[in-house]
């Protein structure tokens, strides 16, 4: 009897020391290559099986102990693992590797093929809802003979919509083709920047649609690149 007092009370004691220990850990989520923040990745603790979402910030909240096996993955990153320690600082920011390398001769296939999936994604989506919007208006407009021809259908609310809707997905269209061929991961890659000063520095000088539709090569941007820089360093004093 004394022996499963004795069991129970150990018990009990390392139960409430574990539980004692747990706290709750901030920490950020960001890419590797451009310390951007990562929204929408899971960080779970292996121990407890609990997992929460970054917000648009990357930033997490979760509970955990030391010595807690948590996990962090994220949509087109390599998944990461760390293992809780009190040495850890009151925030803790992780690192995700993106799953396409940008390579020295700037082709990035997985980058490419996931580009063109995407737009054809975006035009069956497009194509579908247009059909449903001519459908709507179509229906609305009958003229009560078997045969004629609407000539305020171009005037009415559903074809106005139509129309808007259209220069909308023309202008996704237009701004996803920029953010493939001026990607913040090829310009971290060839300029070295990260966090804030590449976020400045592709908010000055990302190129036109225009421009980038003119300069279809891989070079030209290269080399598009390689001038902006010097100029965004010596604007900051950084250059000679």
């Amino acid at each position: 009897m004394f022996k499963q007092y004795c069991i129970l009370f150990v018990f009990n004691f390392i139960a409430s020391t574990v539980a004692a220990q747990r706290q709750w850990m901030n920490g950020y989520l960001q890419d590797s290559a451009t310390h951007f923040p990562i929204a929408g990745g899971t960080v779970r603790n292996a121990n407890t099986n609990r997992s929460v979402l970054t917000n648009e910030k990357g930033f997490f909240h979760l509970e955990v102990a030391p010595n807690d096996v948590l996990y962090a993955l994220a949509p087109s990153y390599r998944y990461d693992t760390l293992t809780y320690s009190i040495l850890f600082t009151d925030t803790v920011t992780v690192y995700l590797a993106p799953a396409s390398e940008v390579l020295p001769t700037i082709t990035v296939t997985a980058s490419d093929s996931k580009y063109k999936m995407d737009s054809m994604e975006r035009r069956k989506e497009y194509e579908e809802n247009m059909g449903n919007m001519v459908r709507t208006a179509s229906s609305n407009n009958t003229t009560g003979a078997g045969i004629g021809i609407n000539l305020d259908r171009f005037f009415k609310k559903e074809y106005k919509n139509k129309r808007k809707y259209e220069q909308a997905y023309l202008k996704a269209e237009e701004q996803a083709y920029i953010d493939y061929r001026f990607s913040p991961h090829l310009v971290a890659y060839y300029t070295g920047l990260k966090g804030n000063d590449l976020r400045d520095f592709i908010y000055r000088y990302t190129p036109s649609y225009k421009w980038l539709r003119e300069h279809p090569t891989n070079e030209a941007v290269f080399y598009y690149i390689n001038e902006k820089i010097k100029e965004w360093r010596k604007g900051r004093g950084k250059g000679k």
